[in-house]
């Protein structure tokens, strides 16, 4: 008898890599579900949405550069990725294609597994697409943000959208009253396990300390700020729960956290 064909999920970017892959597929297997997730290089936005459409893909995620263009070629989008100004996931119910955000949701979950963000102060490091989302939903949380960047036109622009403040270079950091929770939300430290924008003076016991790198999970920041007594969280925890929350968009179901977790991190480990 012929079998079903399996619901096709995947995701698009220039250089293509195989962490959505590793924990969506760990994900379908555990459920049973009867799914895959397949990476896709293309710098051809349009045409990547012109696919989605044609062979009836279920799920995207986006990476940069196409989240922001992608936004123009889609049906709707969800009221946080409209806000945001980007869309990092695209389902397909039946050839309507909407568009989220869930690296918010990834960052938010994380800090909110050791503290409550409303009512808290913060810092975010960083101007780009991952401070974008992460600003963003501190603020909707309640947080007090302070962002710091190096280029100040792009500090500023993102502080005034979102409604934070800014409070110039990563030298400022030792003049900025107490904050609860410091996040880098720059690449310094991916795949260079020496390097952090952070000076460990900064790194007071109780303060939560999120970064973004996930590569080594154990970064240099992570390492630090474990040793000065911070609530370190690391990037592959952020990784998973976006990740997690694109699964159930795509799937209806409840994602297997520790499952796509336990996949990443073995992956990690192989590159490492």
């Amino acid at each position: 008898m012929p079998t079903s064909s399996p619901t096709l999920c995947g995701s698009i970017s220039i250089r293509p890599s195989q962490f959505g892959v590793t924990m969506h597929n760990a994900g379908y297997k555990a459920l049973g579900l009867p799914y895959v997730y397949v990476a896709f290089g293309t710098e051809d936005t349009r045409a990547a949405v012109e696919a989605v459409r044609s062979l009836g893909i279920r799920g995207l995620g986006v990476s940069m550069p196409h989240k922001i263009e992608i936004m123009q070629y889609l049906d709707a989008l969800d009221d946080t990725a409209r806000e945001i100004g980007a869309v990092n996931t695209v389902v397909n119910d039946d050839g309507h294609l909407t568009g989220y955000n869930t690296d918010w949701v990834g960052a938010i979950h994380a800090i909110e597994e050791h503290t409550e963000v409303a009512g808290t102060r913060s810092i975010v490091v960083g101007a780009g697409g991952a401070a974008r989302a992460i600003v963003y939903g501190l603020v909707k949380r309640g947080s007090q943000v302070t962002v710091l960047n190096r280029t100040a036109s792009k500090g500023e622009a993102l502080a005034l959208e979102f409604g934070a403040r800014f409070g110039g270079g990563v030298e400022a950091l030792g003049a900025i009253p107490e904050a609860d929770i410091l996040v880098n939300a720059t690449a310094v430290g991916f795949h260079a396990p020496d390097q952090s924008l952070i000076p460990s003076p900064v790194l007071r016991p109780g303060r939560v300390v999120l970064d973004v790198v996930f590569v080594p999970p154990e970064s240099r920041l992570i390492r630090e700020a474990e040793a000065r007594g911070c609530v370190a969280i690391r990037g592959t925890r952020m990784l998973v729960h976006q990740a997690a929350h694109q699964f159930e968009l795509y799937t209806g179901q409840r994602a297997p956290f520790e499952v796509m977790e336990g996949a990443i991190l073995a992956k990690i480990a192989q590159m490492t």
